[in-house]
């Protein structure tokens, strides 16, 4: 996988420039299927711009389970089952993402949606 084209790609996506990213990241994982950046940078592109919320699960999933210590990964999971009103979803993702690095930002954030509940 070219390093470069993710970082294109994240920063297409960063500015806004959600179909130019879309292609980026479909190509990259066209080559490398297993790149949990790209699943979790297409997720965003697919639930931000394109409104496709059961392919933005899958991608939003894919890029956890590829990647399962990520902890942004994981917040953005948690983030986007809260805003869908998916709580019972949410939560052991909060609670999973304090218990692993309770000093992390990640932990700071889910702390917070945790006090929610």
């Amino acid at each position: 996988m070219d390093d470069t084209t993710l970082k294109q790609a994240q920063q297409l996506r960063v500015n806004g420039r959600y179909d130019e990213a879309i292609v980026l990241f479909e190509q990259i994982l066209s080559d490398a299927p297993d790149c949990a950046a790209a699943w979790w940078g297409l997720a965003h592109c697919t639930f931000n711009h394109v409104g496709d919320f059961d392919a933005a699960r899958e991608q939003f999933e894919k890029a956890v389970a590829l990647d399962p210590t990520n902890l942004r990964y994981q917040l953005d999971l948690a983030m986007y089952f809260t805003m869908l009103g998916m709580f019972e979803e949410a939560k052991p993702i909060f609670e999973r993402i304090v218990s692993a690095d309770p000093t992390s930002k990640e932990a700071q954030e889910a702390r917070k949606q945790l006090s929610y509940y």
